[in-house]
This record gives C-alpha cells, structure tokens and sequence, in this order.
C-alpha cells in the first residue's frame, strides 16, 4: 500500500501495520514501542509467542520497561480482548498515564472461525474506545503468511492503516460493518446435531447434559466443566432476558465441541459481555463470564434473536 505520512490525532487512535518479515515487524513496532518509552507511556504489548520474543530480543535493556503478555492467552477468544484494553486503560487514566498498546489477535495459527471473530473484535475496539480518553494501539497484520481475505479486511476495521514507509487513513475503514457482522448468521454445521429445548425449570437439566455429551466425546473434565458452567449462565440469560424458553444445540467435528444456544430475545449492544460490567450493571455478566472462561464465544443477535456458540478445542 501506499503511505502518506500523518500526525497522531487526538482520542483513541486504532492502526493496522502490515509487515512481511521478520526485519520488517521490528522496523514497524519498535519506533512505535520506543516513542511509548521516551514520551513515559504505559507500553503494553500483546503478541503471539513468537512475535513476543522477537520483540523482547530487539528491545533489550529496554524490555523490562514494557508488559509483554501472550496473545494466545489473554486473547485466546478475541471476545475477551477488549476487557484487556479497558481495565488497562482505566487504571493508567487513573493514575495520571497514557496508554499505548501493541495487538495482535489475528496471527498466523488461528482458525477460520477465530479470525472471523477477531475482524468482529477490530471494529468493536472503535466503537468501546472512541470518544474516552486518548491512547493508541497498533496492530500488525503478516501480509504474507495470513489469509488475504484476513489481511484486506484489517482495512475496514482500523481508521488508520501503515507500513515501515508511513502511515495514512484507511479509504476502506467500514465502521457500519458492526451492525452487519454481529447481525449475521453463524456458518451453520455439517455434523450430525443434537437439540433440545429448556424452560425456566431446565436450566439443571440443561446443564447436565451439556456435561454429559462433553464427556460422551472425550472432552476432558476441566474441560467439562467449564461448558457446563456456560450451559448454565447461557440458559439462565435464555430465560431471564430471551423470552423464557431456549434451544440448546450441540455438535462436534474432529476438532471441537460445539454448543449453542439460541432465543427470542435481542441483544442491542454488540459489546455484551466483553467488558467487565459495573456494579449497577443490569445484566451482561453471564455472557462476560463465558468469555473469560472458553476458548471461543460468537455473539449474534437481529429481529430474528439471539445466538451464542461456544467452541471447545480439542
């Protein structure tokens, strides 16, 4: 791409760097992270592993002044990325600091639905930080090993976009895609699917034959144990805000465990569950438990409801 020099803005500034090698990665992040350093930032990166240690590498003295954290941890499930950021963000402001950030959820190794979930992810980040209190995040993107539908679609969700040659405004940036994204339809399955419904009096049963199926195909009990506990909070959300009743669904392929479930209700705000709700917070606090808790969550809701699937890898 080409790249026009331009001057950081005010507010919350949100930018793709796409990078082709190695050398290419460092000549992008490190004036970036070193600028952070020298302006007394608080410098949080959040990178795959490797990218983590090359990183760490280049900085030398200085990486013990920034927070280095595991991308395939903290933002195992994109959807628990931005309570990252926001309780990063409270406590800097509080304490009289800026924050600059260094993310990277759609590295090479996710899977088809996780990157579907982190382009959902990109375009959320505008919609939570805009309008609060300044920082910026960059995020680099691997032009070269990542699918190309990935990399194009970093440009509808980041305002600003660059390269080691500069940086510019993204032509592309979609921020209505939001509405379309989280209003689409889940890929539906090609496996065999079991189904069943649940009422206020089911939410037990519910959660023990989520249990039971986890087991039946081999999940381990932890494993278990954590969808049943979302079984439970996603059925309790069912029948406190869906109108009452739920179908619960749940399948597998040869590498997950998927279950589903679905309502009436509508959820209005995409960003349900994916920041630590507030004491006075009406509801939200199942589905934000549920991403902390699983491997992947994708919230959708229109006219027609609302479904959440949970995926377990196996």
């Amino acid at each position: 791409m080409t790249a026009v020099l331009q001057e950081p803005v005010p507010g919350f500034e949100h930018e793709a760097l796409f990078y082709r090698s190695d050398e290419d990665f460092l000549d992008g992040l490190l004036p970036f992270v070193r600028e952070g350093l020298e302006q007394d930032e608080t410098v949080v990166a959040a990178l795959p592993r490797n990218r983590l240690e090359l990183l760490r590498d280049a900085l030398g003295d200085d990486a013990s002044a920034v927070d280095l954290r595991d991308m395939a941890e903290v933002g195992r499930n994109p959807a628990a990325i931005i309570a990252v950021w926001d309780r990063l963000l409270r406590e800097q402001t509080a304490a009289g600091r800026r924050l600059r950030g260094v993310g990277e959820p759609a590295f090479v190794g996710r899977r088809e639905a996780e990157f579907a979930e982190c382009r959902l992810h990109e375009l959320l980040l505008n919609t939570a930080f805009d309008g609060g209190p300044s920082w910026r995040l960059l995020c680099p993107y691997d032009e070269v090993h990542l699918p190309r539908a990935v990399v194009r679609g970093a440009l509808h969700t980041h305002p600003l976009a660059g390269t080691t040659a500069g940086r510019r405004t993204s032509p592309d940036y979609s921020p209505g895609e939001v509405a379309e994204l989280f209003g689409a339809e889940l890929p539906r399955p090609t496996d065999a699917v079991l189904r069943g419904i649940y009422g206020a009096a089911d939410v037990p049963a519910t959660r023990r034959t989520v249990a039971q199926y986890a087991r039946t195909i081999g999940l381990p009990e932890e494993k278990v144990e954590v969808l049943a506990l979302a079984a439970s909070e996603l059925a309790t959300n069912s029948v406190r805000h869906g109108g009452g009743t739920g179908t619960v669904a749940m399948w597998a392929t040869p590498g997950a465990a998927i279950v589903e479930f679905s309502d009436s209700g509508q959820v209005d705000d995409p960003l349900t569950g994916r920041r630590m709700p507030t004491l006075e917070q009406e509801g939200g606090r199942g589905v934000y438990l549920v991403n902390q808790l699983c491997d992947l969550v994708q919230l959708r809701s229109a006219d027609r409801g609302t479904t959440i699937r949970v995926t377990t890898w196996r």
